[in-house]
């Protein structure tokens, strides 16, 4: 082997271990030896477009055009430049190039539909997933990518069915199986189907124990199920393999409070706003544990300094309302209440049954805001 080609070897097995500068080095030295060389010019594209350097990649990718029209590599490696840019058309156009140079190619096709469905043209899509799935039953990523698309719409069991292929073709290949689990996971999770969900993100922790994404999920669907001490014992393993994790501070605080563990909670909040000051949940959970130890000075504060985070944030707003109901400030817990609804209508579900909220009952005005009427105070 010459010592240029040995150099065409080196780069292709760099860039398989993600050594991405060293595969640049290397393939621009080939280059050097045979500038005319499609497998190079295609090659180092690659690298560059893998490394984020988009304008060198598509000057290499129509080099490979010009020294060789045919090869479908240049129309492949520029819809990858065109995706990565959000130019979804100019992808379509490219790949349907590189199709008619190799018709039968399940990965030009998987990549395609993932460029149809950016467009928001989801039977092209599909058409594309199904071909490749048809030229090659064995390939996972149409299947993942269809099962996407399903889920979108709301086709879930369909999704459920092609996210399982996927799942029996990746057995033996851990990372891409460990995301195709997280995407069952949470189609389970749409379904609300929580013993599925919990059962797949229990098989994610089967293969990576220390997955803090598979560990906060859990917390957060047992947190939902008021299964407080399973979603408490949780957060706690995420703080540990992540101590700066401001929100799973905040959940762990949730749980405790929701066990009646009021004081605790408080200081878990704090936790979290030591590390992430401007957490909007974490200050209007603050003030409505404060609201319930009755510290309503402190509470007001913290709504507030919510609000200050995020204006858009509807919680602190009812919660203010709550607090000024409680108080017997009835004009202003309207004012409070009127622009948490304006923000959040699905709001006057809790407020039709929120005791916080009696003192107002009686009144012509709450009644009208639970019945969405816009007449209200300002």
């Amino acid at each position: 082997m010459t010592e240029g080609y040995r150099l065409l070897e080196q780069g292709e097995r760099l860039l398989a271990e993600s050594r991405v500068d060293e595969a640049i080095e290397r393939f621009r030295r080939y280059l050097d030896h045979f500038p005319e060389d499609v497998e190079g010019q295609y090659h180092l594209g690659i690298a560059l477009y893998e490394k984020g350097e988009l304008e060198e990649a598509t000057l290499r990718f129509r080099r490979v055009y010009e020294l060789d029209p045919e090869d479908p590599r240049s129309y492949d490696g520029l819809a990858l430049v065109m995706m990565e840019k959000g130019d979804y058309r100019s992808a379509v156009g490219y790949y349907q190039e590189a199709l008619k140079r190799d018709p039968d190619n399940p990965d030009l096709l998987n990549e395609m539909g993932i460029a149809y469905h950016e467009l928001g043209e989801e039977e092209k899509a599909l058409e594309a997933y199904e071909r490749a799935i048809e030229l090659d039953p064995y390939f996972g990523y149409p299947y993942y990518n269809r099962a996407r698309l399903l889920a979108g719409r709301g086709e879930y069991d369909e999704a459920v069915r092609s996210l399982e292929a996927a799942v029996s073709l990746y057995k033996g290949e851990r990372d891409k199986l460990i995301d195709v689990l997280f995407e069952l996971a949470a189609i389970y999770e749409e379904m609300m189907d929580d013993a599925k969900a919990i059962e797949t993100y229990g098989e994610i922790l089967m293969l990576d124990l220390h997955n803090v994404e598979a560990l906060t999920s859990l917390g957060s669907i047992h947190l939902d199920k008021g299964d407080y001490e399973k979603a408490a014992a949780y957060f706690d393993r995420v703080i540990k393999l992540d101590p700066d994790n401001d929100n799973a501070y905040l959940e762990k605080g949730y749980a405790l409070g929701c066990m009646g563990e009021v004081d605790k909670e408080l200081e878990y909040i704090e936790k979290c706003l030591s590390i992430n000051p401007q957490n909007k949940y974490a200050l209007s959970n603050k003030g409505a544990a404060l609201m319930e130890q009755g510290r309503m000075e402190e509470a007001e504060e913290a709504f507030r300094q919510a609000i200050e985070v995020d204006p858009f944030y509807s919680w602190p707003y009812y919660n203010l309302a709550c607090l000024y109901a409680l108080r017997g400030e009835q004009e202003r817990s309207l004012r409070y209440l009127k622009k948490a609804l304006e923000i959040d209508p699905s709001l006057r579900e809790d407020a039709s049954r929120d005791v916080c909220l009696d003192r107002l009952r009686h009144t012509e005005s709450f009644r009208r805001l639970l019945e969405g009427d816009p007449g209200q105070p300002t």
